[in-house]
This record gives C-alpha cells, structure tokens and sequence, in this order.
C-alpha cells in the first residue's frame, strides 16, 4: 500500500506547537527536581528537555493526526476518481471541504441511480413482452408486470423462488438449462405451449448474463398469431374445396354432354340445369369473397342516413312473403314505429336480407320468425331476429361468424348457401359502428342481437348523406 503523504498546513503546524510546548512544560517540570538531585549544568538538562519534547511532540502529533491525514487522504483520492480537484486548505479545512463536497456527490450519485432505475422500471412496466431475470442459482430476481399478465399470475412476490415454483413449465426450464451451456451474447429462441389456467404459445428468448451468471428471459405471447395463422390454412383449404365442388359438377356434367353417347333430351337439358346451377353457385361465391375483401380492405362507402326500422322491416318482409307462406312460417314485425337508426339503407338491407334468409332456412315448418327493436341507452338502438329454428350448438356460436364456417356443412350447400353470409354481416355491422351478438338454444331457436346507432356516426372512411 502506497505510504500516505502527511499533508500541510496550519491544523498540523498547530498541533506541533501544542505538543511541544506541552512537552517544553513538563520537561522544565522535570528539569527542576532533576537538576536539584544532581550535579549536571542547567544546559545539559534544558538541551535533553529539548530533544526529548521534540521527539514526543512528533510522536504525539502523528498519533493525533494520522488517522485525519489518512481520511483527508481517501476522501481526496474519490473526488479526483469522479473528476474533481480538492481544494487546498490546512488539514482540518481540507477534511471538512472534502467530506462537504463527498456528500453533495453521493447526494447527486444516489439521484442519478434513482432517476435510471425509475426510468428502467417505466420500461420494463411499458414492455408488452414479458421479462423474467433469473439469478445464478435460478431464482426469480426480477418480473415484470407483463410477465404476470400472460403467465396469468396474481400479485404475490416471487423474488427468490425457482423458476419452476413459479411456472410450472418443464419446457421453460429445459430452455434455462440450455441457456446456462452458451457463450456470453448467445441467446436461445424456443415455442413453449403452457395448459394451465389457459393454453397458450409462448416464443421464448434467453440470454445468459456473464458478469452476473444469471439469465435474462424475454417472451411474448403469439396465441392469437398462430390461431389467424390457423384461420388463415384453413380459409384456403376452404376456398379451394367451396372453388373444386362446383366447378368438378360443371366439368362432369359437360363431359357427359360431350361424349360420343346418344342422350335423350330430357337428361341432356337436366344436365345443362344442372351445370347452370352450379355455375350460379360459383359466381355467388366469387361475388361474396370479393364483397368480403371491399369492405375489410375499407373500399366500401356508405351513404348514412336515418332509416325508420318498422317500415324497413315490413318491406323487407315482402321479399320473403312467398317462401314463408309456402312452408307455414310466420313472420312478426314487432318494431315500434319510432325507431330509427344511422344507416346506409342498401347495406342495412343486405345485412337483414342475409338474417332472415338463414332463419328461414333453419326454421321448421309452422315456426316464426319475428323482429322486435327498442333504444336500449342513448343513441343506441338494440334489433332482435328472433327464430324458432333448430338452434346452433354452443360449441359453434363463437365460430358462426368466420369465413365459410358451417353448423351444417351437407345442408348448408344444399340450400346454397357460400359460408360467407354472417361474416359479411359482422363486417358491415361493425363498419356502421355497431355491434353483432347471437345467441342460441338447441331446439329453441336462435336471435341475433344487433346494437346501432341512432345518431349521425361518421368514421373516416364514410360519406354521410342527408336525413330523408
């Protein structure tokens, strides 16, 4: 250790001058019984005084002193390392200018570190992924709220518990194993499935820490990415089956039609009956899948304006008057008549059109169909389709509203109808701001509860008409 210099200055000449003349006094003290009881001269006697102060006053004074020298030295050693140049006083000045100017830095050191762990924590608790950072030994240090969220875990502390206590996971901590073999700045990336309390994926990074051994985990949930991944595998699995049927129809048909084989005119014009019918059936497809992608591509315009719902509806109950009385269903239009909504008339007219046509379809012969309307808060009118059909299957009502979904694959291609028809209504509900809900009861019926509004609504993407 590098011997301390003994710093200068009045403090020390001071205590010099104390200590001697101390020793000074109690050497002529001293001198006086000494030189009574012998027969030296009083020079001999007042020189050893002398010395002999001196040597005890240095002595003293380094006792005294030495662990001030020794604390002024360090404190003056940390301000030079955080870059400033103690100022020079004698050795009391010196420590108490020090020790003044260590407090104001550690004071603006300890803000600092506040401020950079309040900022660290904003991030952290801003993060839609989640962070869990573990130490050496496995133990959870640090999570963030994030984390708590997609692992569905409530707010008690989890510091110091092992991974696996908090997550009960054996392909996470297979994944921390793995982390623990790499190199510094290597990480690792795996998909973890969790079951419980809900399933879903997880894509998974880790790192390990080299100056602290740890491991830092960051995730984020892609449950919803890969089920529209699903949807999507699926969507085109079933535009190519809903593309193939007809058009296999057409083309058997027409080879029939072609053959060499004589046949009679009766079945030649079946088949071409046939033939047409499918064609039909895919141009209503193309057309559903192209009105589809306008209005979710937001290519659609609508022309609102207020629309009295009793009127509208008893209109729309004439297009269907026919086909009703041919099967006994009856048809109800409870709406009062002061109720109006802010709608485009033709798409309003498309998304009933669709309602009814599959309430009809799935309602026995005898049944009912009804409508009833009410404003159910302000600026909110509440429409209901209400059927006594066959009901959907409560596993189905979350799906009843996808793309070429069917609770009755056979019989919904049987009736002709695209799989297209509820998605399209939800998309045009929602696009004039409102809201789609079915319910159901197997062998009850079903009602489609939609919510518009009765006010002007004028999103972007709109143009608005006047009141007629």
């Amino acid at each position: 250790m590098r011997k301390q210099e003994r710093p200068k200055g009045l403090s020390s000449t001071l205590a010099y001058w104390f200590v001697f003349m101390m020793a000074l006094g109690l050497g002529a003290m001293a001198l006086l019984s000494w030189v009574s009881s012998t027969s030296l001269g009083w020079g001999v006697g007042l020189c050893v005084i002398v010395v002999t102060a001196f040597i005890l006053a240095k002595w003293l004074s380094r006792r005294v002193l030495g662990p001030v020298w020794e604390l002024q030295g360090v404190a003056g050693t940390l301000l030079k390392r955080w870059g400033f140049e103690p100022e020079r006083r004698d050795d009391l000045g010196n420590l108490t200018n020090q020790l003044v100017q260590l407090t104001s830095m550690s004071k603006a050191r300890i803000q600092e570190l506040e401020l950079e762990c309040a900022k660290v924590g904003a991030v952290l608790d801003s993060m839609v992924e989640g962070v869990i950072a573990l130490d050496r030994q496995g133990r959870v240090i640090l999570m963030n709220p994030s984390a708590r969220r997609i692992l569905d875990l409530d707010e008690e502390p989890v510091a110091g518990q092992s991974l696996l206590e908090v997550i009960r996971n054996r392909g996470l901590s297979d994944l921390v194993e793995v982390c623990r073999t790499l190199k510094p700045n290597e990480q690792c990336s795996r998909e973890v499935e969790l079951q419980l309390p809900a399933h879903r994926i997880l894509e998974v990074n880790a790192m390990p820490l080299p100056e602290t051994k740890g491991i830092v985990i960051v995730f984020h949930d892609i449950s919803e990415v890969r089920r529209l991944e699903q949807v999507r595998a699926e969507f085109v699995a079933n535009v190519s089956h809903e593309l193939r049927t007809p058009l296999t129809a057409i083309k058997g048909y027409l080879e029939t039609l072609l053959d060499d084989t004589p046949v009679e005119p009766a079945t030649h014009r079946r088949f071409l009956e046939i033939a047409h019918t499918q064609a039909d059936r895919l141009s209503r497809l193309i057309s559903d899948l192209s009105r589809l992608s306008d209005i979710e591509t937001g290519k659609v315009v609508l022309h609102f304006r207020a629309v009295g719902l009793r009127e509208f509806v008893q209109d729309l109950f004439a297009i269907f008057e026919n086909e009703a009385g041919k099967r006994g269903i009856i048809l109800n239009n409870e709406v009062p008549d002061t109720i109006s909504v802010w709608a485009d008339r033709d798409r309003l007219s498309q998304i009933f059109v669709n309602l009814i046509d599959n309430a009809l379809k799935y309602t026995p012969e005898g049944g009912r169909v009804s409508f009833q309307a009410c404003e159910r808060r302000h600026g909110v009118a509440g429409l209901q389709i209400i059927d006594t059909g066959q009901g959907i299957p409560p596993s189905d009502i979350s799906r009843i509203t996808e793309r070429f979904y069917r609770v009755d694959k056979a019989r919904s291609r049987d009736q002709g109808g695209s799989g297209l028809g509820l998605a399209i209504v939800k998309h045009l509900v929602q696009l004039h701001g409102g809201s789609l809900r079915i319910e159901s009861v197997m062998g009850k019926g079903t009602t489609v509860d939609i919510e518009l509004p009765v006010k002007a609504f004028h999103p972007l993407s709109i143009k608005s008409c006047e009141t007629v």
